[in-house]
């Protein structure tokens, strides 16, 4: 098949970008792919291209990916566009898949005594008594997931010793930990995922036998999502790419999001310095999203420091630009997406960073029975250290007698007791069924500060049983002292801010515990419903995803950007700064259509008051009934005719959450209410002397102004109206820019 056959076959409608991408088939290619520019079709259709036009075997290409999944899915996309290639396809694998291989090759005719374990519960128990051993604390599952993270970021980051023992992961004592679950797999002769990579690499290195072996058998290298690959896996394609030079790699250093598991986007802003006479090309035509919501995302992402310079391009014309909703509160947000979901009258999306993020909404979802989907949701949040000791202290105000639930509890309380006198209380209590204070109280020994301690401690636990779960967590973190051991231990005190708004509709801590209880079986259990209009993810889970509609939940300082001073701060917090920043690029470019952003007062974005000054909210026409709304209305009072006064608790536009007096809660349209007179919204500012509603501005409308006083409309022309104010000194007629005016509230309406 000639080019041109190829072309006006499988490449009608491609851009010129996307034809280079193809037809460059030779040497070390870099290829950048902006969000949404087709990177993956551009692949599959360059694998078509080599084989059918250039004459290369097509079992001579190997092309590598992130993920099992991916393999399989590249594989069918490569089968459906050429069928004709049925039998002699490309090798599609993932790097560990390509690392058993290589060491399957290397153990023929010399024998391995090292086996793969696979076992994912058998690595986590080995993980569980390390640490046990280490610290004598059993680790809950979130613990461990920890832990075993920190150690694929160790091997697949190919840290040294000294390094590990220097790195702040967040775990004490962690290079331990790490040393000693290294030592214990190398003598069971066992390795992990990660040391199948890194054993696998040691052969190339070592046997060049095997390198050739390899490199004779694909001389046409691949690689997909090139951003999260890791560098030691980055450091087995060189090898194989070093005697042919033939290396494909496609990815975006701006959507490198998984540095947490070693993601090494270093070796893309390298490659032409890597890989001597390489060609970096562009696809930077966005096919997915409107111009301005890749006008706001283009122009925060070209603020990151380490990048190649490049801009993403609309391919579609103008939509809405990015909207911001109001809120009261971080709670008031969940509200008005509860709304949402509830009346929804088109699919949408939520997404956020930490599966966290989204239990208390689940929990009102759950609660009301409306249908959800979640792409990914794990239950670790429940097996937290500050869950697990939460849970562990409302427990023993309910069971004074529970002796393992206060030895798991006792030091972490600021009650100042001794290791020895916890332990003999609840020795005693064992024997006698009393409770353990009790107990420890009766000890002579004890000193008199531990003494008043602890007779403080058994007062709140006494009082604990019967404080409603709107306080219950304020309690245990202020006066019970345990956001002083949160502190201490440098502990993610967000946790509190979830168990809060779980708590806060529970009438006490049992039913609390009930419910997180419930939560945890519902979360686990969690089927689909295929027909429901709102899809939950996290950002990770979202990459390569598209939806119309995206709200972006939890984009706050603390969260998303977890550290705000990050590009001011040392390497390694400006390293996880910019993946902060690629991370909300990811999610921006997962909007087709619309894309909100929550903004609420008590947890200002960094990012989100960057989006403004690059997307500036369109201001209405003064004649556009929109005009009347005000632009924030959060924490203001309305009434309403037939349901009576409400507050204002979130606002997107003319989208309000209100709530009412009897806790109702409704979306309301506010430029539709406005116009019906037999729902009036009444706005109640304190200088106006009687109620204002917004009616219409027509002549002979009463009026009322801040300064002048009553007045009464006697013309309109577009936006500017003219008034005639009743006073002695007034005379004559004033013009006002009626829009403006009913904004900053120097003007209201009367209904008299």
């Amino acid at each position: 098949m000639t080019p041109e056959e190829f072309t006006a076959r499988y490449m009608p409608h491609f851009s010129a970008q996307q034809r280079a991408a193809v037809c460059r088939t030779e040497g070390p290619v870099l290829l950048l792919a902006v969000p949404g520019s087709g990177k993956t079709t551009v692949l599959v259709t360059r694998l078509g291209y080599m084989a059918l036009c250039c004459g290369i075997e097509p079992e001579r290409i190997l092309t590598m990916t992130y993920t099992v999944a991916a393999t399989r899915e590249m594989r069918a996309r490569f089968l459906a566009q050429f069928p004709e290639l049925e039998g002699h396809t490309p090798q599609f694998r993932t790097i560990n898949g390509l690392s058993a291989k290589i060491i399957e090759a290397y153990s023929r005719g010399r024998g391995t005594s090292f086996s793969l374990q696979e076992n994912a519960a058998e690595l986590a128990a080995l993980v569980s008594r390390i640490y046990y051993e280490k610290t004598g604390e059993y680790p809950t599952d979130a613990t461990i997931r920890e832990i075993r993270t920190a150690i694929t970021y160790c091997k697949n980051m190919m840290l040294t010793d000294s390094e590990i023992r220097e790195a702040d992961l967040g775990i004490p004592g962690f290079d331990g930990l790490y040393a000693r679950y290294c030592a214990e797999l190398r003598a069971a002769r066992q390795m992990d995922y990660d040391d199948q990579m890194a054993y696998a690499l040691a052969i190339l290195r070592r046997h060049p036998d095997i390198l050739l072996q390899f490199q004779t058998q694909y001389p046409y290298l691949c690689v997909d999502e090139s951003q999260d690959t890791s560098r030691v896996q980055h450091a087995i394609i060189e090898l194989l790419a070093k005697k042919s030079g033939n290396l494909f790699m496609v990815g975006d250093e701006d959507q490198s999001i998984y540095g947490f598991r070693a993601a090494y986007p270093d070796a893309l802003l390298a490659f032409e310095k890597t890989y001597p006479g390489a060609k970096v090309l562009l696809m930077e035509d966005n096919y997915r999203s409107t111009r301005d919501i890749l006008q706001a995302a283009g122009g925060f992402i070209a603020r990151s420091r380490s990048r190649y310079p490049k801009t993403i391009r609309p391919a579609r014309g103008a939509g809405l630009p990015v909207q911001l909703v109001h809120a009261a509160s971080r709670q008031a947000q969940l509200r008005y997406l509860f709304a949402l979901a509830k009346q929804a009258d088109a699919p949408f999306a939520v997404l956020y960073r930490n599966n966290d993020s989204a239990l208390p909404l689940i929990d009102l979802l759950l609660r009301s029975g409306v249908p959800y989907r979640c792409r990914s949701y794990d239950d670790t949040f429940f097996s937290h250290r500050i869950v697990c000791d939460v849970t562990d202290l409302i427990g023993f105000a309910y069971a004074p007698d529970d002796t393992e639930a206060f030895l798991r509890i006792y030091y972490k309380l600021g009650a100042m007791i001794p290791k020895e006198a916890a332990l003999a209380a609840c020795e005693q209590s064992r024997r006698s069924d009393a409770p353990v204070l009790a107990c420890l109280l009766a000890q002579s020994s004890l000193s008199s500060m531990c003494r008043e301690a602890a007779e403080q401690l058994q007062a709140q636990l006494a009082a604990l049983p019967e404080v409603p779960g709107k306080g219950l967590i304020r309690t245990i973190w202020g006066p019970m002292g345990y956001g002083r051991f949160v502190a201490e231990r440098r502990l993610d005190p967000g946790k509190f801010s979830i168990l809060s708004m779980l708590a806060e509709q529970e009438p006490t801590p049992q039913a609390f515990l009930d419910r997180l209880q419930a939560l945890r079986q519902a979360v686990r259990t969690h089927e689909d419903a295929p027909d429901a209009a709102l899809t939950l993810s996290t950002i990770h889970s979202s990459k390569g995803l598209e939806y119309d509609r995206v709200y972006l939940l939890d984009v706050q300082d603390g969260i998303l950007p977890a550290r705000p001073d990050g590009q001011d701060a040392d390497e390694q917090t400006r390293r996880d700064y910019e993946e902060d920043r690629r991370l909300f690029y990811v999610a921006m470019t997962r909007a087709k259509e619309e894309l909100y952003l929550f903004d609420y007062p008590e947890a200002p974005s960094q990012f989100v008051r960057e989006i403004q000054t690059l997307a500036p909210q369109a201001r209405p026409e003064a004649d556009d009934l929109a005009a009347l709304i005000p632009e924030n209305a959060c924490g203001k009072r309305y009434f309403h005719q037939t349901r009576g006064e409400g507050r204002i608790l979130a606002q997107c536009g003319e989208r309000m959450l209100v709530q009412f007096a009897d806790g109702a809660q409704s979306l309301m349209m506010l430029g539709q209410m406005l116009t019906e007179r037999d729902r009036t919204v009444r706005n109640r500012p304190e200088a106006a002397p009687s109620d204002a509603s917004a009616l219409s501005a027509a002549p002979g409308q009463s009026i009322w102004h801040k300064k002048y006083g009553r007045g009464q409309i006697v013309s309109q022309s577009g936006g500017l109206v003219g008034i005639r104010f009743e006073g002695p000194e007034e005379t004559g007629i004033r013009q006002f820019a009626l829009a403006d005016s009913l904004k900053r509230g120097f003007l209201f309406f009367r209904s008299d």
